[in-house]
């Protein structure tokens, strides 16, 4: 049985608890569609090592190998897109690492085994990038970054990237553009302003998207 915390230690300075598999996929049942969906966004602002952040990945890439298995590169780009869909906050440190290398080894693995002897790194290397702006150390409550010693950067708000598909004159593009978690979360009147905009580029580019001054 997996365990639920690491530390009496950990609980009693920061309430953490890890949920149980069951328990998990439980209440991701109570929005099964969206989990089906491969662009469907979900945030999980106490992720953890990833737990919940896990097996939702596990039921978009099922879609994902029944639907383009037959073609590498479209699984490769639908791969990129549903982990492009996935983010999470941590405050840990430890838990933000493992969460990032948990979600790049299963995606990984899934991968080589659909795939063994056309394995493309680069995808792999998208994937850690993407992992690297969509699962990070911070406060949920105040919103911003902390510190190695978990202390509130309040200066320093939450960003994050949304990775979305771009029509554009080279096949398989994307676009990305990055956005202020507070101004995603509050009440607005106005439709949600990107903070910094990136030209769109073909997908396993992503990394060297330049921004839009």
């Amino acid at each position: 049985m997996t365990t639920q915390i690491k530390s009496k230690q950990r609980v009693s300075d920061h309430g953490e608890v890890f949920t149980r598999k069951e328990e998990v996929n439980a209440m991701l049942d109570l929005v099964k569609d969206e989990t089906l969906r491969i662009d469907a966004r979900f945030l999980e602002p106490a992720c953890g090592d990833g737990n919940f952040l896990i097996e939702i990945l596990r039921r978009k890439l099922a879609v994902i190998e029944k639907d383009y298995a037959k073609s590498q590169r479209e699984y490769e780009f639908y791969l990129v897109i549903a982990i492009g869909a996935i983010y999470g906050i941590e405050l840990q440190q430890d838990n933000v690492q493992a969460c990032r290398e948990r979600l790049c080894k299963f995606a990984e693995q899934s991968y080589r085994l659909l795939f063994p002897e056309t394995v493309n790194d680069t995808v792999i290397s998208v994937i850690r990038f993407i992992l690297s702006l969509n699962i990070v150390q911070g406060n949920a409550l105040k919103m911003c970054y902390v510190d190695e010693n978990n202390q509130d950067l309040e200066h320093q708000m939450i960003r994050f990237s949304e990775w979305s598909f771009f029509s554009w004159r080279r096949k398989w593009s994307l676009k990305r553009h990055d956005f202020e978690y507070q101004h995603l979360v509050f009440d607005r009147a106005e439709p949600y302003q990107s903070i910094q905009e990136y030209l769109p580029c073909y997908f396993l580019e992503i990394q060297n998207a330049k921004p839009i001054d």
